[in-house]
């Protein structure tokens, strides 16, 4: 049995997605990938095992990617308010829900450009739009989340977000919380262009939730 570090519920709340502690591995033998099964649930929880049997090449045939391998399991009802438990530890890890984010697959916008989740405990998800305009999805445990000084407010969602920069000039930023989680988004201009705070608003209120 592995322990898990992370997991990420779908939208349709039944679909969930685990990060392993171990990094993803591209190798010359063949592996075979984690596998979650749910052990227990009742009224308050859902307990998840993850089993695997990783077979390695030698160091230099094997190139790890650096992402937590993912395991998927899929529940016959919807997880609700329910907690998701590590059969393998005593402590809840982060739990992070479609429903808390925008939904950038379903905006044309966007054109999806990486994803993953990490041994970390963090999940990230990157999007380009025609122009090059990158926009970075971040969450990880609010613990561990450090933001630089507010610049401004803004409703993002059900939640009120807090705008901060990001990086270089002209990229911006916004926080929210929900529960033990903190989610941003990060709007990354393309070389020798920048936002102004307003057009950061606006890109932020054409947004999709569902």
């Amino acid at each position: 049995m592995l322990p898990w570090v992370a997991a990420i519920v779908a939208r349709d709340d039944t679909s969930i997605t685990v990060a392993t502690g171990i990094d993803s591995a591209i190798c010359g033998e063949p592996t075979r990938p984690p596998e979650a099964t749910v052990t227990h649930q009742d009224d308050t929880q859902v307990v998840l095992s993850v089993t695997t049997s990783v077979v390695r090449a030698e160091e230099e045939d094997c190139a790890v990617t650096g992402d937590a391998a993912p395991a998927y399991v899929s529940l016959q009802e919807p997880l609700g308010d329910r907690v998701l438990r590590d059969a393998a530890a005593t402590l809840p890890h982060p739990t992070y829900y479609e429903r808390d984010v925008p939904d950038l697959l379903a905006d044309k916008r966007w054109d999806p450009s990486g994803g993953h989740l990490r041994p970390d405990e963090r999940w990230f998800q990157s999007f380009r739009d025609p122009g090059g305009t990158m926009l970075i999805l971040d969450a990880q445990p609010t613990t561990r989340a450090h933001r630089s000084a507010t610049i401004a407010t803004v409703p993002i969602g059900s939640w009120q977000g807090i705008i901060t920069t990001y990086g270089a000039p002209g990229s911006w930023k916004v926080w929210w919380e929900q529960g033990q989680v903190t989610y941003s988004l990060s709007l990354i201009p393309p070389e020798s262009h920048g936002f102004t705070l307003k057009q950061f608003k606006q890109q932020l209120a054409g947004l999709t939730w569902s």
